[in-house]
């Protein structure tokens, strides 16, 4: 999703008191750390590792973290601290920002009624970092959150 644009669209509408924007895709962003490696296996493919820098923020700070200045300081800074030893390793790197709803689909969320387990419904699909604290993590506004929607947390059976 464009959250742009989505934010064009549901700026005027509310739903239950709450913006359409929230209610479509959460209430709080996150911003992951992107690397680009090539793929051992096929080498004209590439696939992207993610790390987890701020987690579970508020929406209303969404302009602070597009801003280009703030995405350049966090890019060098992560740049700069990340150890990697992988000689795939494409020197392309970017920030992202992932909506709540795209931060923590689940199995079950894509492939629905065909997951067989229960605990399909709380396994990530993509691994943004979400079930570990690890180095690059600044900052999580809201623990709680993150505990209820993952399975494991730092190792840790939550749910």
């Amino acid at each position: 999703m464009n959250y742009k644009l989505d934010k064009m669209k549901f700026d005027d509408i509310y739903y239950e008191g709450q913006p359409m924007n929230d209610k479509v895709n959460g209430g709080t962003f996150n911003v992951v750390y992107m690397r680009e490696y090539i793929d051992p296996e096929n080498e004209c493919e590439t696939f992207g590792a993610y790390e987890t820098i701020y987690r579970n923020v508020p929406n209303k700070y969404i302009d602070k973290f597009t801003n280009e200045k703030m995405r350049m300081k966090m890019l060098k800074y992560c740049d700069w601290n990340y150890k990697d030893s992988a000689t795939n390793f494409t020197n392309v790197s970017n920030i992202e920002i992932k909506t709540e709803k795209q931060y923590y689909t689940s199995y079950y969320d894509v492939f629905g009624e065909t997951c067989d387990s229960v605990k399909d419904k709380k396994r990530m699909f993509n691994d943004y970092g979400q079930c570990w604290d690890r180095s690059s993590l600044r900052k999580d506004f809201n623990p709680e959150l993150t505990r209820s929607k993952v399975l494991y947390y730092n190792n840790k059976e939550v749910n």
